[in-house]
């Protein structure tokens, strides 16, 4: 019976489903990191130019700053211009994606392991609440088993 219990302890620590981080393909800033998907772009109206330093003040759209990201680390990225009348893009706001500048859905799985990993710091105070009286019922039990034999 306390084997189980234990088994039951072991589970709540043990991660279920994906836990392998995506690779980085690119950086973004902090400012504009985001697991919550990606950010529409309309250039139904006007053409529009795509930051793809992840650097930019006005994320999605550039405002030159990979100038100073190229010469800070030695790169080439120049925005990416999407032509007016082209259809709405999706772009990535996690740096993940391997479609740069464009979102591939990557932020989904870091979300998942995010959540997980964040699931899977049981609050010891309810924790406790709640084994303690678990431990003293098998205790009992078993203890009432053992004498009744």
């Amino acid at each position: 019976m306390l084997d189980s219990v234990k088994t039951f302890i072991q589970s709540l620590s043990t991660p279920t489903g994906p836990t392998t981080v995506p690779t980085k393909q690119w950086d973004v800033s902090p400012q504009n990191f985001s697991l919550k998907g990606p950010i529409p772009v309309d250039p139904s109206q006007e053409e529009k130019w795509i930051c793809r330093c992840g650097q930019s003040k006005n994320y999605p759209y550039c405002d030159g700053s990979h100038n100073n990201y190229n010469k800070e680390n030695d790169t080439n990225i120049v925005p990416l211009k999407v032509e007016k009348g082209s259809e709405k893009v999706y772009v990535c706001t996690c740096g993940h994606s391997k479609d740069k500048p464009f979102c591939d859905g990557t932020h989904s799985k870091l979300r998942l392991i995010q959540e997980q990993k964040n699931s899977n710091n049981v609050d010891l105070g309810n924790f406790t609440r709640f084994l303690v009286p678990v431990v003293a019922y098998v205790a009992f039990t078993s203890a009432l088993k053992h004498l009744s034999q």
